[in-house]
Parts: C-alpha cells; structure tokens; sequence
C-alpha cells in the first residue's frame, strides 16, 4: 500500500465532502434535494460500480466466493465484539439495543466504497460489494432485532439496489462472464459518479443537521471511541493471523472503523422516531472519521 497516495486520496474525499457542505450551507444543494440525490445514488451509481468493479476486477472466482465468507465472519465477528463491549463500558440495559446496532453496523457504502476504492482499487470494490450483500442480510434481520421487540419485516425490506448489483457481481465473479463492451463502458462512467456524489451528499447532510446539539452528547463520543478505534482493532487483532487474503483483511479492517452507518438514523426514523442518537452518531463519526481512517489506513499500511 503506497501510503502517501492513501493519505491523498482521502483528503480528495474529504474536499468533496467540504463541498457538499459549502453547497448546502450557500443554499443550491436543500435537504430535499440531497435526500432524491441520496436515491438517485444508491440506486444508480452505486451498482454501477460493484458491478463494473467485478468485470474490471482480476478476481478469480474462488476469491469472491472467499469473499462472501470472509464478510460473513466479519459480521459474525462485529456481533461478538459489540456484545462484548456494551456490557464492559457499563451501558444501560435500555441503551444496549441501539448502541450494539451502532457498533456493529458501520458506513459500507457510501463511506467504504469510496475509500476502499482509493486504496485497494477495482479488485477491493469487488471484494467489497460481497460484505454489503452480507451488510443488508444481517441489518434487516439482526439490525431490527436489536431495536425492537416484536417488529415484523418483510423479505423485501432486504432487497436494494445494491443487494442486486452485489448478486449479479457475484455471478460475473463466479463465472468470469463479461458484458459487450459498449455495456461495461456505460457501467464504469455512470458508477465513476458514486464517489464525488456521495462525499458532497454527506457534506450536505452535515450541513443539514443540528451539530451543536450533536456535539454536546458525551454518549456519541464513547460509540464513537468504540467503533472507528477499538472495533477496528479488534478486528486487525483476530484476523490478522488467520491465513485470509491480505486485502480482504484490510478491507475488514477498515469496514470496522468506518462511520456509523446511515442505515441506522433511517431504522430508527421507523421503530424510534423520538430517538435522535443514532442520527447524531452518525454525524459526529463521520466529521471524526477525516483524523481516525487516515490513521488506520496507515496502522494497515505497517502490519498487513
């Protein structure tokens, strides 16, 4: 890993996300805007790019299906570690639910595909793409568990468009099938949108939210000292010595100690709409995450 080009690559992305903020607060970019450009997103773009990261990939099909089961472990993994910590930080019984989901539920897409993107290229976009199949497998079943008692959910709630595009990667993985080249063009300009996009759309969503009253809560510091320091060190410190591919360690790596997921805010808008932690937690990791990722892509960088 050539670190300097690392450290490059995410200030770029943090001057995009510096001017989704600048556009927001100046008034082009409205919260309704960013939420259809935040669809438009992660239903277009993004699939474009796990889909045309897998063609472009020299990923051989073992390696996807290593992949897929790499990022089962990972999640396996994030649900022992928040059980854990949860209970060793002495957090309310009430309180458990919802941090566990903060904890083990990090920012995959719209944070991890850019960064991954910058330090493992195409071959690590394609890795990852099998870790957000898994990502929403285990939200939409486990996630909602968490935060509820009772809840009902449907087969549906789990299906997006990412979850397509990671399944239709899967078997252009799989098989080493190809797509006319005119087709996987298309695929690779319009996914080239994903990263600016989503940086300047959380910009804006920080520009969009209260910060005073998000920075003030001492609760959101301890998840976030738990997700984006120990979660990932955890993680290094487990699967460092097994005999797993280098870079689907790394990217394991780095997935713990993303910002909390956006997902987590949404899911709680529909079981807890009076409960703005995860929402603020997801603010506050993100705006910490431009000191905490350069680091560990360093720490990365020295021990894988």
């Amino acid at each position: 890993m050539n670190l300097s080009a690392v450290i490059n690559q995410l200030i770029s992305l943090f001057l995009m996300m510096l001017a989704g903020y600048l556009i927001a607060r100046v008034g082009i970019m409205t919260p309704e805007f960013r939420k259809r450009l935040s669809s438009f997103t992660l239903n277009t773009a993004a699939p474009c790019i796990i889909i045309s990261s897998v063609l472009e990939s020299d990923s051989s099909p073992m390696t996807m299906i290593s992949a897929t089961g790499v990022g089962v472990l990972f999640f396996l993994l994030m649900i022992v570690f928040a059980a854990v910590l949860v209970r060793f930080v002495r957090t309310k019984p009430e309180d458990r639910g919802l941090d566990q989901l903060m904890l083990i539920f990090t920012n995959v897409g719209f944070m991890g595909i850019p960064v991954v993107q910058s330090v493992y290229g195409p071959d690590g976009v394609a890795r990852l793409s099998m870790f957000i199949l898994i990502f929403n497998l285990f939200f939409f079943s486990y996630g909602v568990l968490l935060i509820t008692k009772g809840a009902t959910f449907s087969l549906k709630n789990m299906i997006n468009a990412c979850i397509v595009a990671a399944l239709i990667g899967l078997t252009f993985g799989v098989t080493g099938w190809h797509l006319p080249e005119a087709i996987e063009t298309t695929l690779a300009s319009i996914g080239a949108m994903n990263t600016p996009l989503a940086m300047m759309i959380i910009g804006a969503s920080v520009a969009h939210s209260d910060l005073r009253a998000a920075m003030t809560n001492p609760r959101l510091y301890r998840i976030c000292l738990l997700s984006m320091v120990v979660m990932p060190l955890l993680m290094l410190l487990v699967m460092r010595p097994l005999p797993i591919d280098r870079m689907l360690v790394g990217i394991s790596v780095l997935l713990a100690g993303m910002p909390i997921a956006g997902n987590c805010g949404m899911i709680c808008d529909i079981y807890r709409p009076t409960d703005m932690t995860a929402s603020h937690a997801v603010l506050v990791s993100t705006l910490l995450s431009g000191v905490t990722l350069p680091l560990l892509c360093a720490l990365i960088a020295v021990v894988l």
